[in-house]
């Protein structure tokens, strides 16, 4: 067997090394932001890196491309309303929003990124029927109590409640989890509410890069780290923070939030249907 030049064993090697180093800085990165990151300002970090998101935009490839096979089959599921008022959470740049109104919904939106909260201002801009409000899952959770800039949301009816495309993901506490459904069964509460989310199997695979975190996590307790962090919880550059969920964690909020789970996805990106409980 011909053996391979040195320049090219060479060339593997750097290879190798800059995976490591590449992989390395990422947990790094990942394990500092979970150990001395307030968990409240999660949501800002977050909100910050979709400011890059230029394709979430109208004329962006995201936007352009329209819903994604499995939000057309599931606004098509006899569950959802084929007319009436619709609340958005988390808009993005307008994407679902411009599904919607063409599809002759009425439509309330909000979202907290400046940048994305301007392109779905456009294409809400001369439509009849929308309404579009810069503001947060905070925001809405707070609107359940009549408070923040939401709070008219308790003087308005809907038929539908949609949270924009892996939103409820960027949640990464049990209070806001929670506290984000509570308000919309409170709101709405008749109406049935879809979300989408990132999953993490049931067992976490045992890797090099998950012996890595085991060891440095071991070492910011010791330097004084005092803060559990969530099994689910994750960090990517452009989409800030993430919390996976596991199907357990997915029904126990629903009926901790006084919903039931009508229909339940798993796999192209995962998503739920949940009507109000009776009790």
């Amino acid at each position: 067997m011909p053996t391979l030049p040195l320049w090219a064993r060479a060339l593997r090697g750097i290879d190798r090394l800059a995976w490591y180093a590449y992989h390395a800085h990422e947990i790094t990165r990942d394990e500092l932001f979970f150990a001395w990151l307030r968990p409240e300002l999660r949501s800002e970090a977050t909100v910050a890196a979709y400011s890059e998101m230029r394709t979430y935009l109208p004329g962006g490839t995201t936007f352009e491309g329209g819903l994604f096979g499995w939000e057309q089959t599931l606004l098509e599921r006899p569950s959802i309303p084929r007319s009436g008022r619709v609340l958005l959470a988390a808009a993005g740049g307008g994407r679902e929003l411009k599904a919607l109104l063409d599809r002759g919904f009425e439509v309330t939106a909000f979202e907290p990124n400046p940048v994305l909260f301007d392109g779905a201002r456009r294409v809400a801009a001369g439509r009849g029927g929308a309404r579009v409000e810069q503001a947060s899952y905070a925001d809405l959770i707070a609107a359940a109590r009549g408070v923040g800039p939401l709070a008219w949301l308790a003087k308005e009816s809907f038929d539908y409640v949609l949270f924009g495309w892996g939103s409820f993901t960027h949640l990464t506490q049990l209070d806001l989890q929670l506290g984000a459904l509570r308000a919309v069964r409170t709101l709405a509460p008749q109406a049935p509410l879809s979300l989408s989310f990132f999953m993490r199997p049931a067992q976490q695979p045992d890797s090099r890069s998950a012996r890595m975190r085991g060891l440095l996590r071991s070492a910011l307790r010791r330097a004084g780290n005092p803060r559990p962090i969530e099994p689910g919880l994750g960090y990517d550059y452009g989409g800030g923070f993430v919390y996976s969920f596991t199907h357990e964690e997915v029904s126990s909020l629903a009926s901790l939030a006084g919903y039931q789970i009508e229909f339940f996805d798993e796999k192209i990106f995962p998503h739920v249907v949940l009507l109000p409980s009776a009790t």
